[in-house]
């Protein structure tokens, strides 16, 4: 007891915030959130911090004293990454990472959420026609706002937890709703006597598992997906469990390897379930149309994927956009989020699949359904015949966040037929089978498109089994200034991906221009030089959690 009292008594004195060694230090340990407050000269002495500690070892009660003594209140313990969550004063954030066993600070920062299309144009109903799956007993979580009891997701939906305010059952955001029809909407409202359009899910008869992290405003905390997570993997046997999908985000701050989101969609995926998480919709670099510019105008935004999309180990997915009903014209959404990530330029998206207007499930009354019912209302006349009212069972969305559970609805299909499959073995699958896909001028852009466009039915009718983890391999640059794939992450043995059989050319998964020169995508002040990676272009001034803006909502061109 004496030696934590003079323990104590040395940690709470002023010689760890005056020496600027010791700010050096300890900020070194801190994510691009919380090290300027570290290193400030002036650190902030008013107001609370939200934090996730890595911990070295075990939580002891000494070591949870000396937490305490710092005015920390633990929030959520998450043993299965090794951290809690907790709330300190913000005068004493250096000397909680002062503190010998705290391994990495975290800011606990928001997260937020970033369609007949979605069936015809991925080749759907191919696979319930001509493979005879729908998903039946795939169990798909869907960490979004919530999933309303709508007629065309209620009897899928078999367990709802919530991890915020507000009951197990709630959806005041409507973004959840929207997407779990995506993944599994049965169609009830547009089935019947005088409709002529049917709007399915990708996998309308998967089981729903609503795990709520996001509140009305499509906003949550970083602790609460964590929870979320940490929840599904525990039940995961219950309530079979295969697949994740998380159409939410936020700023890429860290690297993946330490990064608390990232760190938790790879305990998942370690557990055996697919993680299919959303690219983001960052994509444009300017934030109005300037002709002569790439990405229609807008210029585009390289490295602007976000967390846990950035994940090597997770399947990303970005948006594409029909343009004129014919699949062979679809496009990328000009906002869909852009590889390489930041920090550890992995390879980013994996695949692209629709996500730009996309009719779905919507709740009567939402958030949503308030602010953007003018632009992105569905007629009843569009899917009903003898009628001119607006729909209050479907409306439009836009963004990543509908992209990601089109491919996790795939996931679900695949599952079914295939239900030994691991998580590798289906993203090998999908990033294989893909069409490969180019911009209207014929150039390829991985950054862009990643593997290509989803295709079910050669997923489906593909046998690549992967033997070892089907990791997005990181890029780099030579000394000649060429772009390069590390084939190290991706290459095994005699030249072997990802383990699988036969499959044994990048250009079979990532198209033909897997080298690039300097011009070709980016220059050198784009991704390696320090001018992208300003605050004003990578965090913007918005919260980091599902986005809202109006651009993705509508979906913008």
């Amino acid at each position: 007891m004496k030696k934590t009292t003079i323990f104590l008594a040395l940690l709470l004195g002023s010689s760890l915030t005056t020496s600027a060694f010791a700010q050096k230090q300890v900020a070194s340990k801190a994510d691009a959130f919380l090290a300027p407050k570290l290193s400030a000269a002036r650190p902030s002495t008013t107001g609370w911090t939200a934090v996730i500690l890595k911990i070295d070892g075990a939580l002891t009660p000494e070591r949870e004293a000396q937490l305490t003594a710092l005015g920390g209140d633990i929030t959520r313990r998450l043993a299965f990454i090794g951290s809690v969550s907790l709330r300190v004063p913000s005068r004493n954030l250096a000397k909680l990472a002062a503190l010998p066993f705290v391994a990495r600070l975290s800011a606990d920062v928001a997260v937020k959420k970033n369609d007949e299309f979605i069936t015809q144009h991925t080749g759907a109903d191919v696979a319930w026609s001509s493979y005879g799956v729908q998903g039946t007993g795939v169990g798909v979580a869907v960490l979004d706002s919530g999933i309303e009891l709508v007629n065309d997701v209620k009897t899928q939906i078999k367990v709802s937890v919530r991890f915020g305010t507000g009951t197990a059952i709630d959806d005041d955001c409507g973004h959840g709703t929207h997407v779990a029809g995506i993944i599994a909407g049965n169609g009830a409202s547009s089935t019947g006597a005088g409709y002529f359009r049917t709007f399915y899910g990708v996998a309308p008869k998967a089981n729903l598992v609503n795990v709520t992290v996001l509140n009305q405003y499509g906003q949550g905390t970083v602790t609460n997906v964590l929870s979320g997570l940490q929840w599904c993997i525990t039940n995961k046997a219950r309530y079979n469990i295969r697949v994740l999908n998380l159409s939410l985000g936020h700023p890429v701050g860290e690297s993946y390897t330490t990064d608390p989101l990232c760190q938790a969609v790879e305990a998942a995926y370690r557990a055996g379930i697919v993680v299919v998480c959303a690219a983001g919709n960052n994509g444009r670099l300017n934030a109005t149309q300037t002709a002569g510019m790439g990405n229609e105008g807008w210029g585009t935004a390289y490295g602007s994927i976000q967390s846990p999309g950035n994940d090597p180990y997770v399947i990303t997915v970005g948006a594409v956009k029909n343009t004129n009903g014919n699949r062979v014209y679809d496009r990328i959404a000009t906002y869909s989020g852009r590889g390489p990530s930041r920090l550890d330029f992995i390879m980013k998206p994996d695949i692209v699949a629709p996500g730009n207007r996309v009719i779905s499930t919507m709740k009567d009354g939402t958030y949503l359904d308030n602010t953007a019912r003018a632009t992105n209302q569905v007629m009843q006349s569009e899917y009903k015949t003898g009628t001119t009212s607006i729909s209050d069972r479907y409306f439009y969305l836009s963004g990543t966040s509908m992209a990601a559970p089109v491919v996790a609805g795939a996931a679900a299909l695949l599952l079914q037929k295939y239900p030994t499959l691991t998580p590798d073995s289906v993203k090998a699958r999908l990033m294989i089978s893909a069409d490969k896909w180019m911009t209207p001028s014929g150039g390829w852009d991985v950054t862009a498109y990643g593997a290509g466009y989803l295709n079910i039915p050669a997923a489906l009718a593909s046998t690549a089994v992967a033997t070892k983890p089907a990791t997005s391999p990181s890029l780099y640059r030579d000394t000649a200034g060429n772009v390069l794939v590390n084939g190290n992450q991706i290459l095994w043995g005699t030249q072997v991906i990802w383990g699988v059989n036969g499959v044994n050319n990048l250009q079979v998964i990532w198209g033909n221009q897997v080298i690039w020169g300097t011009q070709v995508i980016w220059g050198s002040q784009v991704i390696w030089g320090s001018a992208t990676w300003t605050d004003q272009v990578i965090w913007g001034t918005g919260s980091s959690t599902v986005d809202l803006t109006s651009k993705v909502i509508t979906g913008e061109n």
